[in-house]
């Protein structure tokens, strides 16, 4: 077995885990690394995915999302540029300049199942179409997961308010355009075919369940409602295009 599937059986594992843990509030305050760990893991996912379709470029385009999107987030905490103004609480683990490094490692997963997702979708040989497709669906995930990371686990605090959870529309924005220069960068490097592409895929779909699923559990209803309405969509375009 290689280890890509071995990580990805571990991922699997910790998932199950931590719907139950976190979904239903029984993770005890001793095993909060355990959130951390989740999203090294689903990163790790991204970044193998991104690596093994661009060899070489891939393992420099994995170190530079990471570093980008860590100095993006400390440029938006720190100065209210790009995303609004919000802060993060201590419940991320270890910080660079007070951004948690699980938050390099969640936008690589972002990245790296929504990059799988616009490649199934749109022909590389589009790559500003192939862009706004695989930005779109970065935006479908946090259009979810904010409201849950937010209200329901405080694990980042936004000021001021707004007709969505009191989430800025600003940050949603601003989650595109990051994740468009991204996409964009990666379509222009030549690729080729990667066998956990399929695995990166599912990611995206394994991680809009869990904030699904908290969102309803935690009474975020529209939240609950406009992921699943997109979510059904994506599903089915994906499904058809397999």
């Amino acid at each position: 077995m290689k280890w890509g599937e071995r990580l990805y059986r571990l991922f699997l594992i910790w998932y199950g885990c931590g719907l139950v843990l976190v979904g239903f509030h029984l993770l005890p305050p001793w095993l909060e690394w355990a959130n951390v760990v989740f999203l090294m893991l689903a990163g790790m996912i991204g970044a193998l995915f991104l690596i093994e379709r661009y060899g070489q470029r891939g393992i420099i385009a994995t170190i530079a999302i990471f570093i980008g999107t860590m100095a993006v987030e400390y440029v938006g905490a720190t100065y209210s540029l790009i995303f609004g103004s919000y802060d993060y609480t201590n419940q991320f683990g270890m910080t660079i300049f007070g951004v948690p490094i699980a938050i390099g490692f969640a936008w690589l997963a972002v990245i790296g199942c929504t990059h799988a997702l616009a490649l199934r979708f749109v022909s590389q040989t589009s790559p500003i179409v192939a862009s706004v497709v695989g930005a779109s669906l970065a935006v479908v995930l946090d259009l979810v997961i904010d409201p849950v990371a937010y209200v329901a686990k405080q694990y980042w605090l936004w000021e001021g308010t707004s007709i969505y959870y009191n989430v800025p529309l600003q940050n949603f924005a601003g989650w595109f355009v990051v994740a468009f220069v991204i996409h964009l960068l990666l379509f222009v490097l030549p690729g080729r075919k990667a066998s956990s592409e399929r695995r990166a895929m599912i990611l995206f779909f394994l991680l809009e369940a869990m904030f699904l699923f908290l969102a309803l559990l935690e009474q975020l209803y529209v939240a609950f409602l406009l992921g699943v309405s997109f979510a059904t969509f994506i599903f089915w375009k994906w499904r058809r295009s397999t």
